[in-house]
């Protein structure tokens, strides 16, 4: 039995047409996706270039009580390297927060040629140990002796009690500031006794046992005890049981 073939001319020649475009759209998509390629690696080497939309303008904002925004602003543009895409912004807000009396840098690109800088000051609470400052976190640093200022209170203890120490002081305050007087420093010693001094001179000794038993007793007794004798106070001593004792000023 014999099988016949029929070949249909037309139809092997749209078959051939068909596999030419096949051929010729992929050579064509393969170009394309080259181009854009070499485009976008173009395009990244132009935007990285430091000459590419250099930074012109640098804005220094903030409300200063003791930073100079000129020499912020002097400290800025001596990091600015680069231009608008390639500016190292964590270089720029590191040589800010190396300031003692910054305490937070926000930097921000401007478009297309500035730079705005929003830098918030630190806010001194205390003096901590004199050797530098508290701020009203609780967080230490360190600025220049010349810049501290000499009316904060004092307060000194062990590493690690800073938060502590503030939070103790704030309360002890707002206590002692109803019976009329003020605190001027307290100690935190390393045998973790407790005392502090009064803006009048006189030195509070509490201890080491019964803090709030003690500091309650001083508040409720203190202030008939010394009426009219204020100005001869020189040291309180709460280390009783039920009661206290008074060094008068010789």
């Amino acid at each position: 039995m014999g099988i016949d073939m029929i070949v249909d001319h037309d139809k092997l020649q749209f078959d051939k047409a068909q596999v030419v475009h096949s051929r010729s759209s992929k050579v064509y998509g393969s170009l394309l996706v080259v181009m854009i390629i070499c485009l976008l690696a173009w395009g990244g080497m132009t935007l990285s270039h430091p000459d590419t939309l250099p930074i012109k303008q640098v804005r220094i904002e903030g409300d200063f009580t003791r930073l100079s925004p000129v020499d912020l602003q002097l400290l800025v543009t001596d990091k600015v390297r680069g231009g608008f895409f390639n500016l190292n912004v964590d270089a720029v807000k590191l040589a800010l927060v190396e300031e003692p009396w910054v305490s937070h840098v926000t930097v921000k690109r401007i478009w297309p040629d500035a730079l705005r800088v929003i830098v918030i000051e630190q806010t001194p609470a205390v003096r901590w140990r004199d050797e530098g400052l508290l701020n009203t976190s609780g967080e230490y640093f360190e600025p220049e002796p010349t810049t501290i200022p000499p009316n904060l209170p004092l307060l000194s203890g062990p590493d690690g009690m800073e938060v502590m120490l503030l939070e103790q002081y704030e309360s002890m305050q707002t206590q002692v500031q109803t019976i009329g007087f003020s605190i001027a420093s307290i100690t935190l010693d390393d045998r973790r006794a407790w005392s502090f001094v009064l803006t009048n001179g006189i030195k509070v000794i509490l201890g080491r046992r019964d803090f709030d038993q003690r500091f309650n007793r001083f508040l409720t007794l203190i202030p008939a005890s010394l009426s009219g004798r204020v100005n001869q106070t020189d040291l309180i001593d709460m280390r009783y049981t039920n009661g206290f004792s008074i060094r008068w000023k010789k």
